[in-house]
């Protein structure tokens, strides 16, 4: 997959770069570091038929090699790299058997002197995988592959494959629906080990020559500190990112653009953004199918709120009845899709293909075990996941809509509705909220308020009042650690 190489030098300038707050390097300098890398690869027997696992963090050196092994067309799984924790603990994560190596990056050296990145010895760590085993099989195709892991939000982990040339299809389509330019300095909070983060925001960025700034383990403080330095007119951001730069926030400041995707977001939030922060688009996409779909930041803000936009160039959705959606809601539906762009299918830790049933995956299409509708101009609904909805008195109840109401209790910061056990009406809801910071508000007055601003069948059965909700590493909160609490 030629990223580097097929920049239009003519159009960047010397100053166009990659950074992540220490290192910086201009896309001038690329070729450079890459022939040294090949080299360093070459050196250590590494070749094209051998499957590497690379573990990768928001760094200048993790996204060097990232494009590095795109560029030159090797097959690789994408890991986040472990967190260093000051305790005794061994914190290295499983390396699936078909992975021969194992690549980490460092940002400094011992003696914290920075590092010259024409020399790979002074920040790349290559390591044989000793649960490697050697299966021909895996390698019988020659088209280099991209591995990445789910995120496990609506079941066990799995391992999707891409080819790099659909995943440049991927890129295109983003570029072209987002307008990305090499004048565009973009700000990337989102981990670049998810699909959201690699295919939508850094490598289209990276294909257009614009300058970017990584940013790992993004807070508020940092972002604004960052921000200051890098000034950057568009961002990658996931919605409950979004709504606490708002929070934290004393003035307004305007982007060209500002992407988001991950969970769903508050009305509310939205036209606040906009009229704060500028113009805000809604991603939807999946690790499987990439970048499905997103609005136009020329549409007018009634669809880029309301929807997730048209779906990318050779992208097809359907509807399919879902006994989530009722018979009231013929119009609802679960989503299907078919892209030319999306992943192969999956493996399992040994490289083996995993056979999908039917109910997944047939003729092509995919399902996204989302609920939502396709409106008569084709844009897309999205109104959640279909395990965020149950049938309650015969009735369909989103949680998406008993958040939003709960949300909407004066003193209630944010809340997250997950369905456990079962009740007199249907299935039984629980409510996490969280206050505002400063207030004091009990699960019973919480009660009290849903009977006023909530249909009886939709009236969670238990409250509970927490400090935080948990997040995944995509910035999604964690619904199934809560519901296993």
């Amino acid at each position: 997959m030629k990223i580097i190489s097929q920049v239009n030098q003519s159009q960047t300038t010397q100053m166009n770069f990659l950074r992540d707050g220490n290192l910086i390097c201009h896309y001038q300098d690329f070729p450079e570091v890459f022939n040294n890398l090949q080299k360093t690869i070459k050196e250590r027997g590494i070749t094209k038929e051998n499957n590497i696992c690379l573990e990768v963090e928001n760094s200048l050196t993790s996204a060097i090699i990232l494009l590095f092994l795109l560029e030159k067309g090797y097959s690789f799984l994408l890991l986040p790299k472990p967190q260093k924790k000051s305790s005794p603990i061994n914190h290295e994560q499983f390396i699936p058997s078909f992975c021969r190596y194992k690549l980490t990056t460092e940002n400094f050296t011992n003696n914290d002197k920075e590092i010259n990145l024409i020399d790979p010895d002074k920040y790349l760590q290559i390591e044989e995988n000793p649960e490697w085993i050697n299966n021909k099989s895996n390698i019988s195709d020659t088209q280099p592959k991209l591995y990445m892991k789910t995120s496990g939000s609506t079941g066990k982990p799995k391992i999707a494959v891409h080819s790099h040339y659909k995943l440049e299809g991927n890129v295109r389509n983003c570029v072209n629906r987002l307008g990305l330019n090499s004048n565009d300095r973009v700000a990337i909070p989102v981990p670049i080990y998810h699909m959201y983060g690699l295919g939508a925001a850094f490598l289209p960025s990276v294909s257009v020559g614009a300058s970017i700034d990584l940013q790992k383990g993004s807070n508020l403080l940092i972002y604004l500190q960052r921000e200051q330095q890098f000034n950057p007119n568009v961002a990658f951001m996931t919605p409950i990112f979004c709504e606490t730069l708002l929070k934290g926030r004393k003035s307004p400041r305007k982007y060209r653009l500002t992407v988001a995707a991950g969970d769903r977001y508050r009305e509310e939030t939205f036209s606040k953004y906009e009229s704060r922060m500028g113009t805000l688009v809604k991603l939807y996409g999946s690790t499987e199918m990439g970048a499905i779909s997103a609005a136009s930041p020329d549409e007018p803000i009634e669809i880029r709120s309301q929807t997730v936009g048209k779906p990318m160039a050779e992208v097809q959705m359907r509807l399919q009845a879902s006994p989530e959606s009722g018979k009231k809601e013929e119009d609802l539906g679960e989503l299907w899709c078919y892209h030319n762009y999306g992943f192969d299918g999956y493996v399992d830790n040994h490289g083996d293909p995993v056979h999908q049933s039917p109910e997944n995956k047939l003729d092509g299409w995919f399902r996204t075990k989302d609920l939502g509708r396709i409106l008569a101009n084709g844009h897309i609904e999205v109104l959640g996941r279909c395990d965020h909805s149950v049938n309650r008195d015969g009735l369909l109840v989103f949680f998406s809509e008993v958040e939003q109401a709960i949300e909407s209790i004066s003193g209630i910061d944010s809340v997250v509705v997950v369905s456990k056990g079962e009740s007199q009406r249907g299935k039984a809801l629980t409510a996490y909220c969280v206050p505002a910071k400063g207030i004091e508000i009990s699960a019973g007055e919480i009660k009290t308020f849903c009977f006023n601003i909530l249909p009886k069948r939709a009236i969670p059965n238990y409250i509970y009042i927490v400090k935080n909700l948990p997040l995944m590493p995509n910035g999604k909160v964690d619904r199934q650690k809560l519901m296993n609490q």
